[in-house]
């Protein structure tokens, strides 16, 4: 695979490593605006090649080497800058678009650009903080870009919750732990009791129908 990665700030650091790691054999193809950070970002990334070039000439680039770009993924500091290159790479059908996002306000004017794949960084501190505290109804811990699929956690908070629970597994698609208050784990959905945590992974749609027979209402983030 041949992997564009636009920006040399810290958020584009993660993405080269991450690419590096899923990709060991493939090409990567670094473009910084300073030469000073493509300097560096050449001994840091030896494995890369790494392009310094005017931010106005980027889209040049994607456009000319379009018919050998697997991936093109803008991590630039600027969400403006990251939305003109996403643009650019759909319009020339580059397989995989992807930005990273710098503010996560943004991500519903990306989204309406039809730009599919966005890496919100912020998006888990309301899970991690959540699970800390231990005071969610309905914990999304990860939902997959590419798959119907989600992982969640539903805090058993009542008898009423419990029962409705008991009625509705086991469902297909949709494998389920419970931990219990004392922090054992019990595979079988038989064994639930209230105060303990049901996580979820599975059919985003089916745990939705779950989610909504069980609390009447679907979650606000899902």
């Amino acid at each position: 695979m041949r992997t564009l990665i636009i920006g040399g700030g810290h958020p584009a650091y993660f993405v080269i490593n991450a690419v590096k790691e899923s990709d060991p054999g493939g090409k990567i193809t670094i473009i910084e605006f300073t030469k000073e950070k493509a300097e560096v970002l050449s001994k840091t990334f030896p494995y890369a090649e790494v392009l310094s070039m005017n931010i106005n000439g980027v889209e040049d680039y994607i456009r000319s080497n379009s018919v050998l770009l697997d991936a093109v993924i803008s991590a630039t500091e600027s969400d403006s800058l990251n939305l003109r290159y996403a643009r650019t790479a759909l319009r020339n059908s580059i397989p995989i678009t992807i930005t990273v996002l710098n503010n996560p306000l943004n991500e519903e004017i990306f989204r309406k650009e039809g730009i599919r794949y966005i890496v919100n960084p912020f998006s888990h501190i309301a899970s991690k903080v959540k699970e800390i505290l231990g005071t969610y109804t309905v914990n999304i811990i990860y939902e997959f870009s590419r798959r119907n699929l989600l992982i969640c956690g539903l805090r058993i908070q009542d008898s009423q919750t419990l029962n409705k629970l008991l009625n509705n597994l086991p469902i297909e698609g949709v494998a389920s732990v419970f931990v219990a208050v004392d922090g054992s784990i019990e595979p079988d959905a038989e064994r639930l009791s209230v105060g303990g945590t049901l996580y979820l992974m599975g059919e985003r749609d089916k745990i939705k129908k779950l989610l909504k027979s069980v609390r009447g209402r679907i979650p606000h983030d899902l």
